[in-house]
């Protein structure tokens, strides 16, 4: 079970071991190939609509924050 909030472009989600921080792309607004829409689409034949993203469009950035180390083995001196 995990809690999810968005900011803006800022996506938090809160699991139990670890907090993910992920940032969406945008779209260049000066781009000639989709004019800022960050993509191409069109309907297929079945009527549903389908989308391809521009290259414009950065990579999705994702973070991960680890709350508490996981458990020590046996093997490990604890100090």
């Amino acid at each position: 079970m995990y809690l999810t909030r968005t900011f803006g472009r800022w996506q938090l989600e809160l699991h139990q071991r670890a907090i993910h921080l992920t940032r969406t792309p945008k779209p260049d607004p000066n781009c000639g190939a989709c004019y800022g829409r960050g993509g191409h689409g069109w309907m297929t034949a079945s009527g549903d609509p389908d989308w391809e993203d521009c290259h414009c469009l950065k990579q999705i950035r994702t973070w991960r924050l680890p709350l508490w180390p996981g458990r020590a083995t046996r093997e490990e001196v604890p100090f």
